[in-house]
């Protein structure tokens, strides 16, 4: 084997192997950010519908569904359904670099083999970075082509990203690994234009689908190509333009993890936090004649829904968040985007005094400037870069246990107190079962 398919595997592998405290750390904090999200993702109306139809389906049930009362599930239909549940609500954790949201794709199928196969939290810690590194090291090479294209990475790179993952829990070797990397993008699916759409968190259902059944028909043999990411009308070719040069790994790329602290697009989020500025600095909402924010021209095809109809397309508008954020609305809280909320007079009104530009070519991709007019013609200004918003572990854990609020007293501080300790944990459903609301 040579070419950018054999660097992915071998740094992934030497990326899980040797895993600094401060990455393990960061991937404790995914870990627990989305528990968190597939229990309370779990009551979304697409969780529910989707789990209704695998119910009915039936199946070996070795696997548990998250946030359910004790439904087990094929291990298929665990990592589809839990990751669905995790991308729900818009609120699980972003690779900037990638342009993925990599831990629901990443850990649900994981934890379903696991589950299956009688695994512990060490080989689920090892294989989920293996998968993050392959994915980041992928995702840099593409660069934003492909998301510039349409294509909804999460879906398509994050397809890859499992297969790593559990081809490496698997513990298979290269060729065979090399063999679910081509399975995998031969599944690998997703298009921006379903975002505010339930079809959205399905990308990232099937991205961990996909991913999985990759990793296990490569262990039972089925054939592929060796070298789908750089091949003649393989992964890259059709993408993007194939990236000049070999596959650069130069450390952890979990390390760069972000996280949401928001339940809208990633891409509001800058304006969310430079807003909660200026009203800290005393701006009332009735003092606004008119808002205008700039942002990267990609929030255009991502973020820029002008006049949401429903509570999902109200996440992907730029002009509808800032409303909330101006109206002093918890954005942290999932509940609030609703259709009645969409629909109130006074946050359309608001909406309607927000205008978005985009900066020139050189503009940073994650930077939101805000420029609000005043009834007496001042102007205040505030810039947030959401690349610059770190971890915050008492933040998280405050999400998670909101996120968990629907457990049993008590249980959802234990379930937490063991992903902290997950590299000890012997007994992964046991873990996994702490997110069911009936034990």
């Amino acid at each position: 084997m040579t070419g950018a398919t054999r660097q992915v595997i071998r740094l992934s592998r030497d990326a899980a192997a040797s895993v600094p405290p401060a990455t393990a750390a960061m991937a404790r904090r995914c870990i627990l950010d989305w528990f968190g999200l597939a229990i309370a993702g779990a009551d979304e109306p697409v969780s529910r519908t989707l789990r209704a139809l695998a119910l009915a389906e039936g199946g070996r049930a070795t696997a548990t569904v998250m946030g359910g009362r004790g439904q087990s599930v094929s291990v298929r239909q665990a990592a589809f359904l839990n990751a669905v549940a995790g991308h729900a609500l818009d609120y699980d954790d972003v690779s900037l670099a990638m342009h993925v949201h990599p831990t629901t794709v990443i850990l649900p199928p994981l934890l379903a083999l696991a589950e299956e196969r009688g695994l512990g939290g060490g080989a689920v810690m090892a294989a989920f970075v293996a998968g993050y590194e392959a994915a980041g090291m992928i995702g840099c090479w593409l660069g934003a082509g492909p998301y510039d294209r349409g294509f909804h990475m999460t879906g398509t790179l994050g397809a890859l990203g499992a297969a790593a993952a559990c081809a490496h829990l698997l513990g298979l070797d290269e060729e065979a690994t090399a063999r679910a990397y081509g399975l995998a993008a031969s599944q690998a699916a997703g298009l921006k234009a379903q975002f505010g759409t339930m079809a959205k968190p399905i990308h990232a259902g099937r991205a961990a689908e996909a991913g999985l059944c990759a990793a296990l028909w490569a262990e039972a043999g089925i054939s592929s190509r060796i070298d789908i990411l750089e091949a003649p009308q393989g992964y890259a070719a059709t993408q993007s333009a194939i990236p000049a040069g070999p596959i650069i790994w130069d450390g952890h790329e979990l390390n760069r993890n972000s996280f949401k602290y928001h339940a809208s697009c990633f891409g509001t989020h800058g304006a969310i936090e430079a807003i909660a500025a200026l009203r800290a600095q005393g701006l009332e909402p009735t003092d606004v004649r008119q808002v205008r924010l700039t942002v990267d021209a990609g929030a255009d095809r991502m973020c820029n829904i002008a006049a949401p109809a429903t509570g999902t397309e109200a996440k992907f508008s730029l002009r509808f968040v800032a409303a909330l954020a101006l109206s002093g609305a918890d954005t942290g809280r999932p509940g609030l985007f609703t259709d009645a909320v969409t629909a109130r007079p006074g946050l359309v009104a608001l909406r309607d005094r927000v205008t978005v530009a985009f900066g020139p070519r050189d503009w940073p991709a994650d930077l939101t400037a805000v420029e609000v007019t005043l009834a007496d013609g001042s102007r205040r200004e505030a810039r947030c870069d959401t690349s610059l918003i770190g971890a915050d572990d008492d933040r998280l854990r405050a999400k998670f246990l909101h996120l968990a609020g629907t457990l049993p007293d008590g249980q959802a501080h234990r379930l937490a107190d063991q992903v902290a300790g997950i590299e000890a944990v012997t007994d992964v459903r046991a873990l996994c079962r702490l997110a069911l609301r009936v034990g």
